[in-house]
This record gives structure tokens, C-alpha cells and sequence, in this order.
């Protein structure tokens, strides 16, 4: 059996390793942009320092796996995002003087910020430095806002429902599929392993985060503008790690492009 040296490698490592997505490359917020290499996510467990380099043993949905990346700021227990497009067999470090089985080499690597306050998932990737909170504008909402915001509609089961109903009605919906129409306004692809598609149908308001719906399906082939039917399973308080949380989410999501 055939063992590489990270020497063997050097043809592959000539431009360095980047800790941050590029501008536009991936925004779960749906800002068009074409993602370059699958993100993978997982908890790291294990830390190897190693000529400039780190190599982390992940866990990844329940297997664990070896990357690695430039030294950076890693902690054991954070979770990171990390791309496989490099992956060598048999690969002997001379400075760790182990062998891995299998190993990536990781050009693409995301860090979790080390804050007191949760950022949103745009943040932590580096995708806009100034990025704003966009729950800051509740603060901002007018008290006539804000009792337009409280349901004051009695939950009524309905074929098909309203933005602003659901997010309205989100506690008595939890864990049923519902159906709305709408136009799709954001599509962000293959991100944690699915599509995020941002749909609104005129109903809801800006300020209050009740005017736009986000449904989630393993693959999508729309465009921002076209017209569909959306049926899904209704998540209430749905947290994805990262300081990514929504407070009603659509899952497992189908369309119809009307």
C-alpha cells in the first residue's frame, strides 16, 4: 500500500487556504451567486497541529472523518463548515508520524465567530462584513406595528394559507403540512445539504419578518420570480446551530410552478 507525504501535495496547495466564503458565494439569504464546492458541517473532537497546518477529526452525521486546513483559531467542540473536493488514501504525515486512511484537504473552511451574542449564519461566514441584524428593525416598529403584528384572528384551518397566517397561526400549525402560494423572491442552492427558497405572496409586514416564508427541499430547479405552489411540513423554533435560528420554517418541502 501506497502512502503520501504532505510534500506530495504541494502542486495542490499553491494558493492558500481561505477561512472565509468569497463575497456572494454563498448567502443563505439567497443573494444570487453560484456555490463553487458542497459545504459539509460537523463538531470537531480532536486537534493536531502540524507544520502551518491543523488537522481535525470531525464528527459528520454521526462518522468521523479528518480534514485538513491552515492554521487557524479552532477550538475542540466547535462546529465548522469545510469543503471535500481534495481527498488523498493511504496519506503519511512526517510530522505527526501517523497515517490516515483517508484525509481532506480543505480549501474552503468557515469558523464559527467567538461572540457573547449569536450571529447569524451570514456573518459567520464572512459574507458581508456589514451585515445587519435584520431583527434589529422590530425595535424600530411602531406601536400601531406592533398590534398589527399581535394575531388577532381566531386559528382556522384552511386548504391553503397566507404568509402572514402562518407565521401568525405558527403554534397551532407546528408539524402539519400546509399549502400557500406565492412568488419565489430568494433561492439559495446546496447549502447544508438542501435549497432555501424565500416565498411571499404580498401579505405581512417588512418590519415584523411577517411578509416572507422560507421553505426548504433537497433540490430545486426555479428562479427567483416564478409563481408556485408550495406545500410543507410547518417547524416552529427551529435551530440549526451556528446562531441560526427561525422562528417558523417550511421542511421537506414540494412545488409546483404555476
Amino acid at each position: 500500500m501506497k502512502l503520501f507525504s504532505l510534500t506530495t501535495l504541494t502542486f495542490l496547495l499553491v494558493l492558500p487556504l481561505t477561512l472565509n466564503a468569497e463575497q456572494g458565494k454563498i448567502d443563505m439569504h439567497g443573494k444570487e451567486g453560484v456555490q463553487k464546492a458542497q459545504i459539509f458541517y460537523g463538531k470537531v473532537l480532536e486537534i493536531k497541529p502540524a507544520m502551518g497546518y491543523k488537522y481535525l477529526k470531525i464528527e459528520e452525521e454521526g462518522k468521523e472523518v479528518w480534514i485538513a486546513i491552515a492554521s487557524a483559531p479552532v477550538s475542540i467542540g466547535d462546529n465548522v463548515g469545510y469543503d471535500k473536493t481534495t481527498m488523498m488514501k493511504n496519506f503519511h504525515s512526517k510530522t505527526l508520524k501517523q497515517d490516515f486512511e483517508e484525509i481532506y484537504f480543505s480549501s474552503d473552511v468557515y469558523l464559527p465567530k467567538k461572540a457573547n451574542a449569536p450571529k447569524s449564519m451570514k456573518e459567520m461566514l464572512g459574507l458581508s462584513t456589514a451585515a445587519k441584524d435584520p431583527h434589529a428593525e422590530i425595535d424600530k416598529a411602531t406601536p400601531q406595528e406592533l398590534q398589527n403584528h399581535t394575531p388577532t384572528k381566531s386559528f382556522v384551518k384552511k386548504d391553503t394559507y397566507t404568509v402572514e397566517e402562518i407565521h401568525m397561526w405558527r403554534k397551532e400549525l407546528k408539524d402539519q403540512t400546509i399549502t400557500l402560494e406565492g412568488t419565489v423572491s430568494k433561492v439559495s442552492q446546496a447549502i447544508m445539504k438542501r435549497d432555501w427558497v424565500h416565498i411571499g405572496d404580498g401579505s405581512g409586514n417588512e418590519k415584523m419578518l411577517t411578509n416572507d416564508l422560507v421553505f426548504t427541499a433537497p433540490e430545486t430547479t426555479f428562479k427567483r420570480g416564478d409563481k408556485v405552489k408550495a406545500t410543507g411540513k410547518v417547524i416552529v423554533d427551529k435551530d440549526f446551530g451556528f446562531g441560526y435560528f427561525y422562528k417558523v420554517i417550511i421542511e421537506n418541502s414540494t412545488f409546483e410552478v404555476k
